[in-house]
């Protein structure tokens, strides 16, 4: 996700400094009938992409949610529904993750009930349940990313809500070690608000994560990274005491690591894009031609990187940078109402874009409700 941070930035670094021409033109693709929210996207092999969210079902007081998975294959256009482990149970798949050999997760939502987080696992054998222990004296929580360094090396963060407390959030960190996940000591924070949202690993010493953390002074941008034995704090780029929070995270080694998310800025605090770059050395806010809105998804491939998000008007943001310059994607807008994008991959010199869209309802007809998009692009 991008804005315009020249006032943030004490300079840019060279990468940053030229505008190209956007890509060429989109192509949107077909989804099965029926409404859905997707909120993540990502390359499974080299000839498979997947697409996760959820669907709501019923009415009223028995309304719920219902998990999906759509993959589709580079050569098509067209998603198909994937059957998993966690279609018959309530929760979201918030994010998808896979190792360099083709394992996959899929990461939801807890069951108070049962007292796990539901996810699931996906290797050349097939699926398989693998839920994740939610923590004693919690009474809510659920991950919402997760990456892979190997088959039995994976790290799944995200949130939990302690008992007695309705406005006390903490930070949740788990780890894969092939058999199943066990919760990971995160540093001291000496904080009643914080929670990761992103996360990437490059190896299994070289593992970041982000989210946000409440502070006196407001809401501020949080990093962890882990080193091979343990998770510490690390130093966030500079936003000049304005609220911000990251959302997403990629990577393309421990000297080219990306964080996105927001910034509210001005007197209106409004939010804008905010883009963060690793170079192995220290954490700097990066300016993208972006403008207004939050940025959710974040991808990183061939010394190329792409941001998206929407405006607070739900309308799409987007911007890559490839050869050392800066490119506005310029987004369709595939939904009348609204269009969201949520989730960005790389396929090749292609990027595909994923989301939710929804269209005003015609004269006495009931709102459609929210439906799945995905655009192609050079």
């Amino acid at each position: 996700m991008t804005r315009t941070l020249l006032a943030l930035t004490g300079g840019l670094a060279a990468l940053t400094l030229a505008v190209g021409p956007a890509p060429g033109p989109w192509v949107t693709e077909e989804f099965p009938a029926g409404n859905a929210r997707l909120l993540d996207v990502e390359r499974i092999d080299a000839d498979t992409m997947w697409t996760a969210g959820f669907r709501r079902s019923g009415e009223g007081k028995l309304k719920s949610l219902r998990s999906v998975l759509f993959g589709r294959e580079d050569s098509s256009h067209r998603w198909k529904q994937i059957p998993t482990p966690l279609d018959d149970v309530r929760t979201r798949i918030n994010a998808i993750g896979a190792s360099p050999e083709g394992d996959a997760w899929l990461v939801g939502d807890a069951d108070e009930t049962t007292r796990t987080i539901h996810a699931a696992h996906h290797d050349d054998t097939g699926w398989k349940p693998a839920p994740a222990p939610l923590p004693e004296g919690t009474v809510s929580g659920g991950f919402l990313g997760v990456a892979a360094v190997d088959h039995d090396d994976a790290w799944a963060v995200g949130w939990t809500q302690p008992e007695g407390s309705l406005l006390t959030f903490h930070g949740l960190i788990e780890h894969w070690d092939g058999v199943a996940w066990r919760q990971a000591a995160p540093p001291a924070l000496d904080a009643d608000y914080w929670s990761l949202w992103g996360i990437t690993a490059s190896a299994p010493d070289d593992v970041w994560a982000a989210g946000t953390i409440g502070t006196p002074e407001g809401i501020r941008p949080l990093l962890l990274h882990y080193d091979g034995t343990s998770w510490a704090r690390q130093s966030a780029p500079e936003l000049d005491s304005l609220t911000g929070e990251f959302t997403a995270m990629a990577s393309n080694g421990p000297n080219d690591v990306w964080a996105v998310g927001r910034v509210s800025r001005g007197a209106t605090g409004r939010d804008h894009g905010l883009v963060a770059h690793f170079d192995g050395t220290r954490w700097s806010v990066v300016d993208a031609p972006v403008g207004q809105g939050r940025l959710y998804g974040v991808t990183v491939a061939r010394g190329a990187v792409a941001v998206v998000g929407y405006e607070n008007s739900s309308r799409p943001i987007g911007a890559r940078l490839q050869y050392g310059r800066w490119q506005a994607l310029r987004l369709p807008e595939v939904g009348t109402q609204s269009t969201a994008p949520v989730g960005i991959a790389t396929t090749g010199r292609a990027l595909t874009i994923v989301g939710l869209a929804t269209n005003a309802p015609a004269a006495g007809e009931e709102d459609p409700g929210t439906l799945p998009f995905a655009i192609r692009g050079f």
